[in-house]
C-alpha cells in the first residue's frame, strides 16, 4: 500500500538552488547525528514539513531527503526524517504473561503508556505523557523486587525513517485541500482556488508554455471539496528542476509537489537508551568500571560542556540522586574509590 502525501507549510528557501543534506530543520542530538546520518547517505535535505499537533499520521514535523539521480531517470527514492513523540520502554519478562505484568506495574507507578508485544515475552511500552527518570527507576525497582525481568532500557529521542519515491510527474502534482486536526476543519474552496491562482501564476512566469490541469472532488458526506493541480511543463525537466519549482510553489503556497510513502515503516531508531539492568552506578564514560577517570569526565563536562560530552548511560549511572550531574556525584566517586563510602 502507498499513500500520497503533500506538503502544508510555509518555507523559506533559496531560489535556484537545493539545501545541502546538512541543514535539517529537526534537531537532532549530537549523539545521535552517525546513525541517522548512516541512513541518509546518499540523500539530499529537500525541505521540512510542519503538521498539525494532533495528526495521528503524522504526530511530529519532519523532513524529506531525496536520492537525486546521476542521469535523466525521472523517478527517485525518498525518505522522510521524523521525530517520534514518544518514550520507548523495551522490558523483557521470560515468564510470560507481560503485557498484564508490565500494564500493573506502570499503573502502580503512576505512568501512562501503551504495551506492545507479539509473545508476551518481549515488550515494549510506549510512553506518550512526559515522564523523569526518577519515574523509570520506580517502575524499574518494582519490577526489579519481583524479580520478573532480564531487560530494561529506556529510549529517548526516537527517530524514524520512512520511504517511498517520487518523479516528475508527482512532483508537478499540487493539491490544495487538507484537514486541520486542532479546528476540525477542512481546507475551504476559497482558499484553495486563491492558492490554485497563485500557482498558475507562477507557473506561467517560470515555465513558459506548461499547461495546468485542475480537477475537484467532492465528498459530500464528509463535506469538503478538494481541488488538484497538475502542472504539465513545455519542455523536458530534470528532477532538480522539478523540485526547484516544487520548492518555490512551497514558499508562496505552502504546498509541495507529490510523492507517495510505503505504508510500512522500519523500527524507530533509539537514539539515547538507558540499559537499566546493566547500569554501573558512578561509570560516566560507560566502560564498565568505576575509576578516578569517571570524576575527571564529570568535572570536565561541568566546565565544558560542548567539548566533554557525556552519554544518555553514563548521565543515568553518575547522577543516583536524580538531581542533575554536579560535582557531588565526581566527590561521591572519589570518596568511593577511597573507601571513604
Amino acid at each position: 500500500m502507498k499513500k500520497l502525501i503533500t506538503g502544508i507549510s510555509v518555507l523559506s528557501v533559496l531560489a535556484m538552488s537545493i539545501v545541502p543534506l546538512s541543514v535539517s530543520a529537526i534537531y537532532i542530538p549530537s549523539a545521535s547525528s552517525e546513525a541517522i546520518q548512516k541512513q541518509l547517505d546518499g540523500y539530499t535535505y529537500i525541505t521540512e514539513f510542519d503538521v498539525s499537533e494532533n495528526d495521528p499520521n503524522y504526530p511530529s514535523d519532519y523532513s524529506l531527503y531525496i536520492r537525486i539521480p546521476e542521469d535523466s531517470e525521472t523517478f527517485c527514492e525518498v525518505k522522510l526524517l521524523m521525530k517520534e513523540d514518544y518514550d520507548a520502554l523495551n522490558i523483557t519478562i521470560p515468564d510470560g504473561n507481560g503485557r498484564k505484568v508490565l500494564s500493573d506495574a506502570m499503573q502502580e507507578a503512576g505512568i501512562n503508556g501503551k504495551v506492545f508485544t507479539d509473545d508476551d515475552i518481549k515488550c515494549e511500552c510506549r510512553i506518550y505523557n512526559d515522564i523523569s527518570v526518577g519515574d523509570v527507576k520506580a517502575l524499574y525497582s518494582k519490577l526489579k523486587e519481583s524479580k520478573l525481568i532480564t531487560e530494561f532500557v529506556y529510549s529517548s529521542d526516537l527517530y524514524s525513517i520512512r520511504e517511498g519515491g517520487t518523479s516528475n510527474e508527482l512532483l508537478g502534482k499540487f493539491g490544495f485541500c487538507s484537514y486541520d486536526y486542532d479546528t476540525g476543519k477542512w481546507t475551504s474552496p476559497e482558499e484553495q482556488l486563491t492558492k490554485y491562482n497563485k500557482l498558475v501564476e507562477m507557473a506561467g512566469t517560470l515555465l513558459p508554455g506548461s499547461a495546468i490541469e485542475l480537477d475537484s472532488f467532492t465528498d459530500k458526506e464528509l463535506g469538503f471539496t478538494a481541488y488538484n493541480a497538475s502542472v504539465v511543463p513545455a519542455d523536458d525537466m530534470t528532477i532538480e528542476e522539478q523540485i526547484d519549482f516544487a520548492l518555490k510553489v512551497k514558499e508562496e503556497t505552502g504546498i509541495f509537489g507529490g510523492y507517495y510513502i510505503n505504508e510500512k515503516t522500519a523500527p524507530a531508531l533509539k537514539i539515547d537508551s538507558i540499559d537499566l539492568i546493566n547500569s554501573v552506578t558512578g561509570d560516566s564514560n560507560c566502560d564498565g568500571t568505576v575509576e578516578l577517570a569517571d570524576a575527571i569526565l564529570i568535572m570536565q563536562s561541568l566546565a565544558n560542556p560542548d567539548k566533554y560530552r557525556i552519554s544518555s548511560q553514563g548521565r543515568f549511572n553518575s547522577d543516583p540522586g536524580n538531581d542533575g550531574i554536579t560535582s557531588g556525584d565526581a566527590l561521591a566517586i572519589q570518596e568511593t574509590l577511597l573507601g571513604l563510602r
